[in-house]
């Protein structure tokens, strides 16, 4: 099948309308063979199907495609978002990752919405019919504006704006969407960054959309490569979702023309770029192994192509002309020599051949074309599986449940083939039973062991206490060693993994610090320490400098010092020392929560992920057993949807406190006293004045100057002693997801149970109350067929979602 995706939507359009011909001509037969009281049951059936129908036909042609960019440090994703638009809209020459997200919606008019936030000091509301300059210059003034005033007002909300755009990607990049598809791009600041107050919508956006990951290929320092590398995985981790879905560009890959075997250059770095992030991501995302090795990584130089966009534009022309020449001339080297130096002289060949060099040699339509594949293989696959799930909830399962049940219900209704059903009926819900309970205990056994293990660890107190971690992914392996979770692999990873997560965050942050003091100069610049607030950040500096200044460094901070001051001035230094101590316990405190904050959200949103993995296979597992234990009789259908929805959120506790003490002491200070005595070389007569030491006692200051490593390390050891209390909460809080799957499913299935049994006593008392008529309704041979009819329409319902699957 082609992989355009209109041909697909168009695809699964044709076999919804199908399948309510199926039903249509099925309703049509049965209804010849119903008495009048079944009518407004197949009414209904076939109204509800309309209904859902039109909705699905409606979203297959009017989905919604967002794409959303982000990027590690000054790797030019504003450039790209540029790129994308085909104008210079969006600033450029704003701090990284700072200054809050931006929704460009396309349109065929422009206009601008700086949406009210609290405490915005900046200019908010609409401009319709706005240039693209003047876009631009209100966005900088906003986030200008909030850059320089969030250290001041911790609590600023950034700017969110929206605008509305005819930008380049749909017009020109030859997607082939379904006719009624909504585009937008989600400029995207960092999730960490975006603000309570607007977040929660962005995070949404974010897990329903596509995303550009861009890289900064220009950067050499092997630290700041590692560093862009953690970035990357952060902000992977921060999106949600399978790696799959992202696309990831290696920007900034001009810098290689400038080396004499430029190809080969570019060539071994584009090679161990891509191993380097797949072994990055792979290392921390486990669970996405499968799909990190299919890893779409692509090259491009966002600005020269941007340039290219805009020599062809009259507006902006001679300024890009002016840029290419200055900063891309290793790209059009080879028509330079063609060229006027005064780039006002060239002319409009002059001006195309220089925006077709920039264009090709930018890999900007390799990079079109690589957008394009991404967007037909997983544009698709992010939307029709809901689409088709809703279908089969509002309408498909009833359809195939009513049709089996009212065509096996009749023929059984004669008073001996009655109670014969109702008798399999009983034994069969006992089955069901036995069999949902008996997977259920499967499924809960590994976790309630769990949890009686991690009560005697709290009980027990000691240092020899089990390893929780190390007792969770037993537990886990214990479950996957069993059908039918070994087919999950490395899917329930993230159970078992947080907990690390959260020690190798606290680690980072404070071996930035304990680095920062030992070596007398301060860097806190690491992925998890960009994930705390810009302001606390700013007052965790100020405070290590203080430190440092106060002789807090080097092997003072290495090896710890003790210390008894005994002048004032002494004393005084030592106070100091003790409050900027102090002053760092608190820093420290509401840096740690913020990154713990942080991390949980995205731990917290892989757990929930390897549980709906979990279920997802249980529910398979039950559908299949369900309908094998009752073939032909029943129609189980247990939507994902329905059945993981658990309003209980799982938190976790993180309580830090420490701090820096001077206790008083005393010391014995040397004191010269005068004496006068008689000596016998002076015959006893003559007297001599001598001095003799004596001690008095005086009071100190006296404190422990500790080492950075027994300083922080206490943050380590708190952090343990709260661990078992978090796997306590997680074993619990598991526990109770599938306890309230089990409910729902118990009830699903009774309710499936039930309604046939409503359905077989109506039967049965339509054929008592015709029992002396001799009609053709009843009779046994007309109902065969129509079973067999039943049984076909409901695998074609089904097979909506499975064909889907098969094909993608």
């Amino acid at each position: 099948m082609d992989n355009q995706v209109y041909k697909v939507f168009e695809e699964i359009e044709l076999k919804a309308k199908l399948l309510a011909q199926y039903w249509n001509n099925f309703q049509t037969e049965i209804s010849q063979h119903l008495p009048e009281s079944y009518q407004p049951e197949i009414e209904e059936l076939s109204n509800n199907l309309e209904t859902a129908l039109t909705r699905l036909i409606y979203e297959l042609q009017n989905p919604t495609l967002t794409l959303a960019t982000t990027g590690t440090t000054s790797s030019g994703k504003s450039t790209l978002v540029n790129l994308l638009c085909g104008a210079e809209i969006v600033p450029v020459a704003v701090s990284e990752m700072s200054a809050g997200a931006v929704t460009i919606e396309y349109s065929k008019e422009k206009s601008l919405i700086i949406h009210e936030t609290p405490g915005a000091l900046w200019e908010c509301g609409e401009w319709k019919g706005i240039s693209d300059d003047k876009i631009y210059h209100r966005l900088y003034q906003a986030m200008i504006s909030y850059i320089e005033t969030r250290e001041t007002q911790p609590n600023l909300a950034c700017p969110q704006s929206t605008i509305t755009y005819p930008f380049r990607l749909l017009k020109e990049s030859q997607l082939q969407l379904p006719k009624g598809t909504r585009v937008r791009i989600l400029d995207l600041p960092g999730l960490a960054y975006v603000g309570d107050q607007g977040n929660a919508n962005v995070i949404k956006q974010c897990r329903e959309a596509l995303c550009i990951v861009t890289y900064n290929s220009a950067e050499t320092d092997s630290q700041k490569v590692k560093k862009l590398l953690q970035e990357v995985v952060h902000q992977v981790k921060d999106l949600g979702g399978s790696p799959a879905r992202m696309l990831f560009v290696l920007n900034k890959i001009d810098v290689f023309r400038t080396d004499r075997n430029w190809t080969e250059s570019e060539n071994r770095f584009v090679k161990k770029a891509i191993r380097d992030i797949k072994n990055e991501l792979t290392d921390q995302l486990k669970e996405y192994t499968e799909d990190i090795e299919n890893l779409k990584v692509v090259k491009l130089s966002t600005w020269p192509a941007l340039l290219s966009l805009q020599i062809s534009n009259y507006i902006y022309a001679a300024d890009a002309c002016k840029k290419a020449d200055n900063h891309f001339n290793g790209l059009i080297e080879d028509i330079l020599q063609d060229l006027p130096r005064n780039t006002q002289k060239w002319n409009s060949h002059d001006k195309n051949r220089v925006a077709d060099a920039l264009w090709q040699k930018s890999y900007a339509e390799e990079f079109h074309h690589n957008l394009r594949e991404h967007i037909n293989q997983h544009f698709p696959q992010l939307i029709i599986p809901q689409i088709i799930e809703r279908f089969n909830i509002a309408a498909g399962n009833a359809i195939a449940e009513g049709a089996i049940q009212i065509t096996r219900a009749i023929p059984n209704s004669s008073e001996e083939r009655y109670q014969q059903e109702c008798r399999k009926i009983s034994d069969t819900r006992l089955s069901l039973e036995h069999f949902l309970q008996d997977s259920n205990t499967k499924l809960k056994k590994p976790f309630e062991e769990l949890n009686v293990s991690i009560k005697r660890i709290i009980a027990q107190q000691s240092d020899n206490r089990p390893d929780p971690v190390s007792l969770l992914r037993k537990k886990i392996e214990e479950l996957q060693s069993k059908e039918p979770y070994n087919e999950l692999k490395e899917k329930l990873f993230p159970l078992h993994s947080w907990e690390f997560e959260f020690k190798k965050g606290i680690n980072i942050v404070l071996d930035a610090v304990a680095r920062s003091l030992e070596t007398g100069k301060v860097d806190l610049d690491n992925p998890n320490l960009k994930k705390a607030k810009a302001e606390y950040v700013s007052l965790l500096v100020r405070n290590l400098n203080r430190l440092v200044n106060l002789g807090y460094t080097d092997s003072v901070a290495k090896e710890g010092k003790t210390i008894e001051a005994r002048t004032e001035e002494e004393k005084n230094k030592l106070k100091a020392i003790n409050e900027e101590l102090n002053n760092l316990s608190i820093h420290l405190n509401i840096i740690i929560e913020d990154v713990i904050k942080q991390i949980t959200k995205q731990q917290i949103d892989r757990i929930e992920h390897a549980v709906s993995e979990l279920f997802r296979c249980n529910l398979s597992y039950l559908e299949k057993g369900a309908n094998d234990i009752a073939p032909n009789m029943f129609y189980f259908k247990f939507p994902e949807s329905k059945l993981t929805q658990f309003d209980c959120k799982l938190t976790f506790i993180f309580h830090f406190r420490t701090e820096f003490a001077i206790t008083q002491g005393t010391w014995q200070e040397e004191i010269k006293v005068e004496r006068r005595k008689r000596v016998w070389y002076k015959l006893w007569l003559g007297k001599e004045t001598f001095y003799e030491i004596e001690y008095e006692k005086r009071s100190s200051d006296n404190a422990k100057l500790p080492s950075t490593e027994d300083l922080l390390g206490g943050w380590i050891m708190q952090a343990r002693k709260e661990e078992s209390e978090r796997f306590n909460q997680f074993a619990i809080w598991i526990i109770q997801r599938i306890n309230y799957l089990k409910q729902d499913v118990d009830k699903i299935q009774n309710d499936i149970i039930d309604r046939y049994q409503e359905r077989l006593n109506k039967a049965h008392q339509e054929k008592t109350l015709d029992y002396e008529k001799e009609t053709n309704i009843w009779k046994t041979n007309i109902w065969l067929p129509m079973q067999e009819k039943a049984q076909d329409l409901a695998e074609k319902f089904s097979s909506l979602g499975k064909s889907w699957k098969v094909n993608n």
